[in-house]
C-alpha cells in the first residue's frame, strides 16, 4: 500500500479491556464510511483480536490506525512492549495463541514491525491481483548481541509445551481479571506481564515433537534481561495457580507435575543467563495431587464396583477414585490399594510426560483426542510387567461439578 496515503482513523488507546470493544467501533465507523462493509467481519474480529492481546501484554497505551486506499485496505496497531508476537506453536486444541494465526489467514499481507518504542503489527486487505512483493518475514528477528544461549536439557517436549500452554491460559484469565478490578487484593499495584518471549521454548519443542523425540535438549536464545523477567513470569503463573486452587479462576489448577517442569524451565533460563550450568530434567514420583478428591454419587461408586469389565475412575487432578475387582485383577492390584493414587502409577514411565501432557491439556480446554475413542496402549501392573490393553474413555460430571473419567480396559489378545 502507498506508505505516504493519509491515516483515515488514527487513535491512542488506554491499556484496558474496555479498548477492544471501542477500537471494534472506530474500525466498524470508518469501513462503512468508506463502503468498505464486505471486510467488517474479518478487519473486526482481527482488530479485536490484537488490541485485546495489546492490552493484556503490552500494559501500554495503544495506537491504531487506519488507511484506506483504492486497491487495500491497511490497519496498524501499536504498543510499547518490545517483545514481538508470533504465532504459537500449540496442538490444535490449545485454548489460546490463536491471535497471529487468525491475522495470517484472514488478511491478505501482514507483519511486525520493532521500533525505539515498541512494536506494531500491521495487517491489509488486498483487492484481487495486487501482488504482497511488500509482505516482510515478520517473525525473523536476528540474535541480538546481548543474548545468550540457555540449554534445556533432556526436556520432555510435550510436557514443555502444556507446561508452557498452562502458563498462558492462566496468565490471561489473570490479566482479564486484574484489569477488570478483581484482584486489586493479590496485585496491588495492578497488571503488569513480564517482557519474556516464551515462544522460542514453545518452537524448539514443537520441532523436536515432530521429529518423534519425546525427550530434547533444546537450546534457547535469550537476553541477559529475561533472567528477572523469567522469575516475575513464574512468580504470577504461581499466584495464578493458586488462586485457581482457591477457585478465584476458571482454569483448573495445574498438575503437580506441571508446576515442576515450570520452576525447572523458568530457574534455569534465570540461573543460566548468570552463567550456572544446565540441569538435566528428572520427572519426580509420588507426587500428590493439588486439589481435593472429587466426589462420585455412591450409586456411581456401587455400579463401577459391580461391572465384569475392568474398569477405573479418575478424577480431573489425576487420582484414581474407584477400581473395581476385575480392573485389580487385570494390573495386579488389590483395588482399595489402587484407589488414591495417581494414574500416572499405571503408566509406563516412558509415557509417563506424554500422559500427563495430555493430561493437562484435558483441563485447559474439556477436550482430549482420546476421549470417547478405542485407543490401544501398554499398561504397567503392580510387578513392573506390561500388558496391552484397548481403553475406552468418557468423562462424567456430577453435583461437585467436577469432571472425572471412567475407563474401560480390555486386554489385548
Amino acid at each position: 500500500m502507498n506508505a505516504g496515503s493519509v491515516a483515515d482513523l488514527e487513535e491512542t488507546l488506554a491499556s484496558e479491556p474496555a479498548s477492544a470493544s471501542r477500537a471494534r467501533r472506530l474500525v466498524r465507523e470508518v469501513l462503512e464510511r468508506h463502503g468498505r462493509e464486505e471486510l467488517l467481519d474479518s478487519a473486526i474480529l482481527l482488530v479485536s483480536e490484537v488490541v485485546t492481546n495489546a492490552v493484556l501484554h503490552a500494559g501500554t497505551p495503544i495506537g491504531l490506525r487506519c488507511r484506506i486506499g483504492a486497491d487495500a485496505v491497511r490497519i496498524e496497531i501499536s504498543d510499547g512492549s518490545p517483545v514481538l508476537p508470533s504465532i504459537r506453536h500449540y496442538d490444535d486444541i490449545a485454548s489460546t495463541g490463536r491471535g497471529l494465526a487468525l491475522v495470517a489467514e484472514l488478511s491478505q499481507a501482514w507483519g511486525l514491525e520493532p521500533n525505539e518504542h515498541g512494536k506494531t503489527v500491521w495487517f491489509e486487505f488486498r483487492s484481487e491481483g495486487v501482488g504482497d512483493e511488500g509482505v516482510p518475514a515478520a517473525t525473523q528477528v536476528s540474535v541480538r548481541p546481548d543474548e545468550r544461549i540457555v540449554r534445556l536439557v533432556g526436556a520432555p517436549t510435550a510436557l514443555v509445551q502444556a507446561t508452557i500452554e498452562y502458563g498462558d491460559a492462566v496468565l490471561r484469565e489473570l490479566a482479564l481479571l486484574a484489569l477488570g478490578g478483581e484482584l486489586d487484593d493479590e496485585l496491588p499495584d495492578g497488571w503488569h506481564l513480564p517482557q519474556i518471549d516464551v515462544t522460542p521454548i514453545l518452537a524448539a519443542a514443537e520441532e523436536a515433537r515432530l521429529e518423534g523425540r519425546a525427550w530434547a535438549d533444546l537450546e534457547l536464545h535469550f537476553p541477559v534481561s529475561s533472567g528477572t523477567e523469567a522469575l516475575e513470569r513464574l512468580r504470577l503463573i504461581d499466584r495464578a495457580d493458586a488462586l485457581a486452587r482457591a477457585g478465584r479462576l476458571l482454569s483448573a489448577p495445574a498438575l503437580p507435575e506441571i508446576g515442576v517442569c515450570r520452576h525447572w524451565i523458568y530457574c534455569s533460563i534465570s540461573e543460566q543467563l548468570l552463567g550456572a550450568s544446565p540441569e538435566e530434567w528428572e520427572l519426580p514420583e509420588h507426587l500428590e495431587p493439588t486439589q481435593e478428591a472429587a466426589t462420585l454419587p455412591e450409586s456411581v461408586v456401587a455400579e463401577v464396583e459391580a461391572t465384569a469389565t475392568a474398569t477405573i475412575v479418575a478424577d480431573d487432578a489425576n487420582r484414581i477414585l474407584v477400581v473395581n475387582e476385575a480392573a485389580g485383577a487385570l494390573l495386579g492390584w488389590d483395588p482399595a490399594e489402587l484407589r488414591g493414587q495417581r494414574l500416572v502409577t499405571i503408566v509406563p514411565p516412558e509415557l509417563r510426560e506424554a500422559h500427563l501432557a495430555g493430561f493437562a491439556r484435558l483441563q485447559l480446554t474439556g477436550e482430549g483426542r482420546i476421549l470417547g475413542q478405542s485407543v490401544e496402549v501398554p499398561a504397567l501392573r503392580r510387578n513392573g510387567s506390561r500388558i496391552d490393553v484397548v481403553l475406552m474413555i468418557e468423562p462424567m460430571t456430577y453435583f461437585d461439578g467436577r469432571t472425572s473419567y471412567r475407563a474401560s480396559l480390555f486386554p489385548v489378545g
